[in-house]
Parts: structure tokens; sequence; C-alpha cells
């Protein structure tokens, strides 16, 4: 009965999964856009509003077609990709370098600290890109990137638009 698992387990390990992500196909060819933020315990977008006025202004902004969105183009070597990346939070463009290791998911970008016109939302937008060291995703469209911010961990859910 032992040896009925033990070729396909010795197949799976010859034939290889790969613990690296494939980041150039993870990241870049797709505009991501922000779906909500979060953490372990849930959606927690709301919790940066102090007002019902606040959040609808900024519930409208991401309803919109070009707002909370990021590209990334790039090129690989060795498993981290670098490049740049552009992207819109409500009110103002962003733009800067980005990096991704595929063998650690570690995540990050040069993100300066948002306008002062920016919308609530976009301020936590960019000040989590800002903030942002580990990233998961796949092919299918969706991408978290986790984020440290008054010493919680959060993350921001995109998903390709």
């Amino acid at each position: 009965m032992k040896f009925k698992y033990t070729i396909p387990l010795l197949l799976l390990s010859i034939l290889g999964c790969n613990p690296t992500d494939d980041v150039m196909k993870i990241f870049t060819g797709k505009t991501w856009k922000l779906n909500h933020i979060s953490t372990d315990k849930g959606d927690c977008t709301r919790e940066y509003f102090s007002s019902q006025a606040q959040w609808d202004a900024s519930m409208k902004l991401l309803s919109e077609r070009g707002n909370f969105v990021i590209s990334f183009t790039g090129a690989e070597i060795n498993g981290t990709v670098t490049g740049t990346y552009s992207g819109r939070a409500a009110n103002n463009t962003f733009s800067g370098k980005w990096e991704a290791n595929g063998k650690n998911n570690t995540f990050r970008t040069n993100q300066a600290d948002p306008a002062a016109n920016e919308d609530l939302l976009g301020k936590v937008f960019i000040n989590a890109l800002k903030n942002a060291y580990k990233y998961e995703g796949d092919t299918n469209g969706n991408l978290t990137i986790h984020f440290k911010e008054n010493n919680a961990s959060k993350y921001l859910l995109l998903y390709a638009n």
C-alpha cells in the first residue's frame, strides 16, 4: 500500500514543481484595477473614511474606468523582474520603478508620496504601493500586493482590467 503513492510522488518531484513565479506573465501586459483593501480579517477599505460623504465620493471614483489602476513593464534577469510602472489614483497619475522576485515573492516600488489634491482612497492606494513588500499573483488576472501600515499588514486586491 505504501508503494501505491511512491511512484506518483517521485514523478511529481522529478518533473518538477517550479516554485518560482513567472513574474513577467503575472505583472506585465495587463492593466490592474483596485478591487479593495484587506487584512487577514477581511475588507478594511471603509476604515479609512470618517464620513459617509467621503466614502461615497471615493467609491464613485473607484467605479469609474481609468481610476485606481496600475500597469507594469519590465525585463527578467535570474528570476527578478525590474522595470517601470505607471498608474492613476483618482485625481493624479503616478509612475516609477518596481522590482519583483519570483522565488521569494518580494515586491517593491520607489513610489513617492501622493499629491496633496488626491482623493482619500487615492492617497491610501499610492501609500500602499510605497510601502509594498510582497506580492501574490497568478496568470488568471489576480494580484495581491502586501504592504505595511502602522505596524499592520494589509494588502491591495487587484484584478486584470
